[in-house]
């Protein structure tokens, strides 16, 4: 997802799969020259695991899974670099239904609700601006087939499908001198939207046990205004789960 300026790390090979592993807020700003930040996967702390239960050791063939999730974005490109770093960006919940089959399991992503807030302060020589973009991020509802779909083996989840449906909607709000020039917004609020047309989450990890996952960056978006390269980064860790209830209809042909 898109958000108004900040900057991102740079690739390792391919574009889109950065694999870094923790990342500490940064607070560079607004518009200077392309920074290189090297940083991994957001790491998700506090929190105890949930014991697993009777249902959850095996008694369901398939099971809705609730992960508590924390999310981060590397900004980069920016106009002179004053908006490239790194930044926390939200939490929210995710529901994985989880399939189990011999030696690997079927997965779909039924649910992803996140609440974001970023903040960014831009010094540029005399001039300081200050944006606070307040968003909301959904994916695609489907029942049957959920928004995304992908394969479990070994501890990594793969996905097969992109995200349907993926978007952030909100505000943002912008005070200071630079506000509407150098790629930042418009001065006071002004609405916020994102939907990346071909948006792929990278795989998950899992610990042994699956109570905790983190996914590397991937490229999230680009923008020309504001001119922006976002990556995006999160980490999971159970809060629930639950067996599925058979699909019956539609869902089961």
């Amino acid at each position: 997802m898109a958000m108004p300026f900040f900057a991102a790390p740079r690739p390792s090979g391919t574009e889109g799969a950065i694999d870094w592993e923790i990342m500490f807020p940064a607070k560079r700003l607004f518009c200077v020259a392309v920074a290189a930040i090297p940083i991994t996967s957001a790491v998700f702390v506090a929190g105890t695991i949930p014991s697993v239960g009777a249902a959850e050791e095996g008694a369901c063939p398939v099971s809705d899974v609730e992960y508590n999730v924390v999310t981060s974005v590397v900004i980069k490109n920016t106009v002179f670099g004053a908006a490239n770093g790194v930044y926390p960006m939200g939490s929210g919940k995710i529901t994985l239904r989880i399939a189990e089959q011999a030696g690997l399991a079927s997965v779909k992503l039924m649910s992803y609700e996140l609440a974001n807030r970023l903040t960014v302060d831009a010094r540029v020589a005399m001039l300081s601006t200050k944006v606070v973009t307040a968003s909301h991020t959904s994916t695609a509802h489907d029942a049957c087939a959920g928004s995304a779909q992908g394969t479990l083996h070994d501890g990594t989840l793969t996905w097969n499908s992109k995200v349907s449906g993926y978007r952030s909607d909100g505000t943002m709000e912008c005070s200071g001198s630079m506000c509407g020039k150098f790629g930042a917004p418009p001065g006071g609020t002004s609405p916020f939207h994102d939907a990346p047309p071909a948006m792929k989450f990278s795989p998950f990890s899992f610990s042994p046990d699956r109570a905790t996952f983190t996914m590397p960056y991937i490229l999230a978006s680009k923008s020309d205004s504001p001119r922006q390269t976002t990556y995006l980064a999160l980490s999971g860790r159970r809060a629930k789960q639950s067996c599925a209830a058979p699909q019956v209809g539609a869902c089961s042909h």
